[in-house]
């Protein structure tokens, strides 16, 4: 790849993340405001405190969880087969666990990101594998990108089913691209009679791959005639 390519390239890339970039913030951040010249410490003192109602309705289920890692989760054992046992995420997903984030009116447990982070702490402590199976699953995985961005008959349709646990995927990464979307070639085409999209390309390291019953896939879309854009779409 000639000095220009390599150039034209890293600059596509940037501007796919500049894209992806929240435009509209919710919340302010202090690590944003530290980019930007500012140094805001009234994001830090107060420090923000917890909603009690929540982390009261956590507590059950955190303490049934921790109880459950550890007496089921066999870290040591997991590397060397190489494999999280199905009795594991059977039991982790009748108590929930699959649906940390997902909203009550969908199956899951609607708690916040606090006790989403002393979930996934209580399994990591007994095996980094399976703690990155409920992460990636919540993550990069469905529920979090249909959570925000799908529509309400999305939702009803898969979030029960992800919530009660069913196991999700994140393919981006592709052969000699790594995890650069915008150089992916993987392409998304709608079929001719409009109703489904068809996908060629090769995925790599997808993430939960091997034990996913749904996908997300990163992939290119056809560009609408003129705009010379590169849209890309999961």
């Amino acid at each position: 790849m000639t000095t220009e390519k390599k150039l034209s390239s890293a600059l596509e890339s940037r501007e796919v993340a500049e894209h992806a970039r929240e435009q509209d913030w919710e919340k302010h951040s202090f690590a944003r405001a530290l980019f930007e010249g500012r140094l805001d410490l009234g994001l830090l003192d107060p420090y923000p405190t917890p909603d009690a109602e929540e982390q009261a309705r956590a507590a059950p289920f955190l303490k049934r969880l921790e109880a459950f890692a550890s007496a089921h989760i066999d870290g040591d054992s997991i590397d060397r087969e190489g494999w999280v046992p199905q009795e594991v995420l059977d039991g982790l997903a009748e108590l929930g666990a699959f649906g940390l984030k997902i909203p009550v009116q969908y199956g899951g447990l609607g708690l916040s990101q606090l006790s989403y982070n002393r979930a996934l702490g209580f399994v990591a402590s007994r095996c980094g594998a399976t703690g990155a199976f409920l992460s990636a699953h919540q993550s990069i995985g469905v529920p979090g990108p249909l959570m925000k961005f799908g529509t309400p008959e999305k939702k009803e349709r898969y979030l029960p089913r992800l919530a009660k646990g069913a196991l999700s995927a994140f393919a981006l990464t592709e052969p000699d691209v790594g995890s650069d979307p915008a150089n992916m070639s993987t392409m998304a085409e709608l079929s001719e009679d409009g109703k489904h999209w068809i996908l060629n390309g090769e995925k790599l390291w997808t993430t939960n791959g091997p034990r996913a019953d749904i996908i997300i896939v990163m992939a290119r879309t056809p560009a609408p005639e003129g705009s010379g854009g590169k849209p890309i779409s999961a």
